[in-house]
């Protein structure tokens, strides 16, 4: 009897003990790393489910240059290695403090969507394309024509003579003009080409004109395919825009993106 009673407490601390590893082992969560991936694709199995374990799981990858090499010498595909590198257990480095910011509207890639941002005090405003309506103007024996926008003055103003904007575009698909206001009427315009007609022939010139584009510093494209613009030199008080002239005769699209410097 004494030897029976001695025995059931140990058998119950040793189930219990058995239990609480068990338990410990089923609420503990794995932690993945470049020997487990080895070890997953001894066993054969397939890339898809590799990856799918990778995104279900706690990581801690060595994702160096060596660690990478081991894995593809190990047999592994391009798309897990991928995956090891996209879930890399490393912290961010931090940004650099001289990079500006870049702005949240312009943060989508650029294929996205097309526009033109505005970048002030740290947030971005996305500038809205006027329509302009092209007007020609034809003599007896000369031509024009010129892209028109209603109003003497963009809806848009800014104070900044030195403004920084985000495109999709470069400065050569939609360079920055200065506007010239309507002197009869309540709009502004852009001269786009213009024409001399003799009996013999002739010529037509078409395109924006070098007088009317502001100088751009050295255009600098980002990972995201956006151009970050800034004219070279400040900004005169008057109606500014880019205009579209990508794909097509300068100025034929009618869009152009406007604002007014104050």
């Amino acid at each position: 009897m004494i030897g029976s009673r001695g025995f059931r407490p140990t058998l119950v601390l040793a189930v219990a003990a058995l239990t609480l590893v068990a338990v410990t082992s089923l609420t503990a969560q794995e932690v993945l790393t470049n020997d487990s991936l080895i070890a997953l694709k001894k066993a054969g199995l397939s890339d898809s489910i590799i990856i799918s374990k990778i995104k279900s799981s706690q990581t801690k990858f060595d994702a160096s240059t060596k660690g990478l090499i081991g894995l593809k010498n190990a047999g592994m595909s391009d798309q897990v290695i991928e995956a090891v590198v996209n879930a890399g257990s490393a912290a961010p480095a931090p940004p650099a403090a001289a990079a500006p910011a870049a702005p949240a509207a312009a943060a989508a890639p650029a294929a996205a969507r097309e526009s033109i941002v505005h970048l002030i005090a740290g947030k971005s405003v996305e500038l809205v394309a006027a329509n302009a309506a092209l007007e020609f103007n034809t003599g007896f024996f000369d031509s024009k024509s010129e892209l028109v926008l209603k109003g003497r003055k963009a809806t848009y103003r800014i104070a900044d003579t030195k403004p920084v904007f985000y495109s999709t575009w470069s400065p050569n698909d939609a360079p920055l003009v200065r506007l010239k206001p309507g002197s009869d009427h309540d709009d502004r315009n852009l001269k786009i080409s213009s024409g001399s007609f003799a009996p013999f022939g002739g010529s037509v010139k078409y395109g924006v004109r070098s007088e009317d584009k502001v100088d751009m510093e050295a255009a600098e494209r980002d990972a995201r395919g956006l151009y970050k613009l800034t004219p070279k030199e400040p900004l005169k008080p008057g109606e500014y825009g880019f205009v579209l002239t990508y794909g097509m005769a300068a100025g034929a699209s009618g869009r152009v993106y406007d604002f007014g410097v104050d």
